[in-house]
C-alpha cells in the first residue's frame, strides 16, 4: 500500500482503472466543498434513478462522464470513521477488485476524514490472501490499494500500519502452512530469520538436549511420540536499556495436535495445524515490535512441538516432573499446551521478567464460553488483565476476563502427583489456568 498526495479538485483528470470515492452520508455540503460540482452532479444522477440513496452501501460506475478513470465506486461512509465502518469500506473495495479480476485501486480520502489510520489497517488486513500452494489462481491473488491523500500525516499513519500488516501476516501465513511444512525446526528458522532480519534482535534456539538439562520433562514429552524433535525458540529484543526488565510473550506451538494416545476424532483433525497459533503470534509480534523500533525490551518464545502418538510418546497415566519441580499426572495427552505452556513459563520466571504473556489455542471449550468475537484472559494481576482488555477493546481484538478462583483447583487434585493435567468434562475450560497458576502463584505485576 502507497499514499499519493493529491488534489480532490483534480478528480475528473485522474486516469485509472478503479477510483474509490468515499460520500461521507448526511453532511450537509458535502461532497461539494471537497469535491468539483461534477462529483455533486454525479451523485444526484443516481440519485435521480433511483441508484443512490443514503441507505446505499457502494455504487459501481461504468465510464462515468467527464471522468477520466474507467470506474468509479462510491462507497458510503461516515465521516467520522470507526472500525466497524473502516472494515465494511475495505471488504466492499476488495470485493469489487475480485469480481472485476482486477488488481490495483485507488482510494481518494476526502479532506477531514477521521478515522483515516482504521482504513488503513483495515485495508492492510482485507488485502491479505493465502495461496502459496495452488499451482493455478482462479482470480487474482495479489490486491493493491493505493491512497489519494491531500493530508499528508496519513503516511504516519501508514507507516505503523505497515508495520503491524507485516507482522500480521507472518502470522498468517505460518498459521496457514501445514503440518508436514511448519514443523517446530521450521518454526527455530522463522525465529533466526528475525535475528538475521533485525539488528535489534537476537534470537537463541534451545534444542532437546539442553531443555532436558533444564529439566523440561513435560515440555519434552509432549513432542516424544513425534518424527521431528522439539526445541524452544528464544527471541530478544531490546529497545530500551539492556538491564530493564524484559516482557516475556510465550506461544504455544503445537504444530500438529493429533491428540497423542488420547487421539482426537476424524472430524476436523486437519484444523489442528492452526495449534500453533500462539506461536505464530509471537513470531509476528516479535517482527512488529522491531519494525517499530518500540522503546521497550520484549522476549518471545515459542514452546513448540508436534503432538504425536507413537511407541515412545506418552502416555495416560504418566507422572512428569515439570521444571519447576512440581509433579503432574498425566490423564489427557490430548491436554498437552499447558505442559509445554508450564515450563516455559518456569524459564521465562527465572530472568526476572517485567510480566509475562502466553498466548494459546487451548480448548474449544472457551468458544462455547465467548463465542468466536472473544479471546479469554485469565490472569494473576488485575492490573495487567484491565491493560490488556482496554488494549483489546481499542485494536478490535478483544478479550474478556475469566475467573481463576482457589475452587477450581480441586478439580485437578490427584492422588499420585502434585496435580493432573485434565479434569472432567464441565470444567475443560478451567483446566489449564488452574494447571498453569501454581507455576505463576508468586508472580504478579505490581501489588496484588
Amino acid at each position: 500500500m502507497q499514499t499519493q498526495h493529491f488534489n480532490t479538485a483534480a478528480v475528473e483528470d485522474h486516469s485509472t482503472e478503479l477510483l474509490v470515492i468515499l460520500v461521507p452520508a448526511g453532511q450537509a455540503g458535502f461532497p461539494s466543498q471537497a469535491y468539483p460540482a461534477s462529483l455533486e452532479t454525479l451523485i444526484e444522477h443516481y440519485k435521480t434513478i433511483g441508484d443512490w440513496h443514503s441507505e446505499s452501501k457502494y455504487l459501481l460506475c461504468i465510464n462515468p462522464p467527464k471522468y477520466k478513470a474507467l470506474r468509479i465506486l462510491l462507497v458510503n461512509t461516515n465521516l467520522d470513521i470507526n472500525r466497524a465502518d473502516a472494515k465494511r469500506i475495505s471488504m466492499v473495495v476488495t470485493d469489487v477488485l475480485e469480481q472485476l479480476n482486477q488488481a490495483k485501486a485507488e482510494v481518494m480520502m476526502p479532506p477531514g476524514l477521521q478515522g483515516g489510520e482504521l482504513l488503513i489497517q483495515a485495508f492492510f488486513h482485507a488485502s491479505y490472501r493465502f495461496s502459496d500452494y495452488k499451482t493455478k489462481a482462479s482470480r487474482r491473488t495479489e490486491i493493491t490499494v493505493e491512497l489519494l491523500v491531500s493530508d499528508e500525516r496519513l503516511n504516519d499513519a501508514l507507516d505503523y500500519a505497515r508495520a503491524l500488516h507485516n507482522g500480521k501476516c507472518r502470522t498468517r501465513d505460518l498459521a496457514n502452512m501445514p503440518g508436514n511444512l511448519c514443523t517446530p525446526a521450521y518454526f527455530a528458522e522463522c525465529a533466526l530469520a528475525l535475528d538475521e532480519q533485525f539488528a535489534t534482535i537476537s534470537t537463541d534456539i534451545l534444542d532437546e538436549a539442553q531443555l532436558t538439562e533444564l529439566g523440561m520433562d513435560a515440555y519434552l514429552a509432549v513432542g516424544r511420540g513425534s518424527a521431528h524433535p522439539g526445541c524452544m525458540p528464544v527471541i530478544r529484543y531490546v529497545g530500551a536499556e539492556p538491564e530493564e526488565p524484559s516482557i516475556w510473550v510465550i506461544g504455544k506451538g503445537i504444530t500438529f495436535d493429533s491428540g497423542g494416545i488420547t487421539l482426537k476424532k476424524p472430524p476436523g483433525m486437519q484444523n489442528m495445524i492452526y495449534d500453533m497459533c500462539g506461536g505464530a503470534s509471537v513470531i509476528g509480534l516479535m517482527a512488529a515490535v522491531a519494525e517499530l523500533k518500540l522503546p521497550v525490551n520484549v522476549t518471545g518464545v515459542i514452546a513448540t512441538a508436534e503432538n504425536m502418538p507413537d511407541g515412545d510418546a506418552f502416555r495416560p497415566g504418566d507422572i512428569l516432573t515439570t521444571m519447576s519441580g512440581q509433579t503432574v499426572e498425566i490423564i489427557s495427552t490430548d491436554a498437552e499446551g499447558r505442559l509445554v505452556l508450564c515450563d516455559a513459563i518456569t524459564y521465562a520466571n527465572q530472568h526476572q521478567p517485567a510480566l509475562i504473556i502466553d498466548v494459546a489455542t487451548l480448548t474449544g471449550a472457551q468458544i462455547v464460553s465467548l463465542g468466536s468475537h472473544a479471546s479469554g484472559l485469565m490472569g494473576n494481576s488485575p492490573q495487567l488483565n484491565q491493560a490488556l482488555q482496554q488494549a483489546g477493546d481499542e485494536s478490535g481484538d478483544r478479550a474478556w476476563t475469566m475467573p481463576v478462583w482457589p475452587d477450581y483447583q480441586d478439580a485437578l487434585e490427584s492422588p499420585f502427583a502434585d496435580m493432573r493435567n485434565a479434569g472432567n468434562q464441565f470444567t475443560r475450560h478451567d483446566h489449564r489456568r488452574v494447571l498453569l497458576s501454581p507455576v505463576c502463584r508468586e508472580y504478579t505485576l505490581g501489588p496484588p
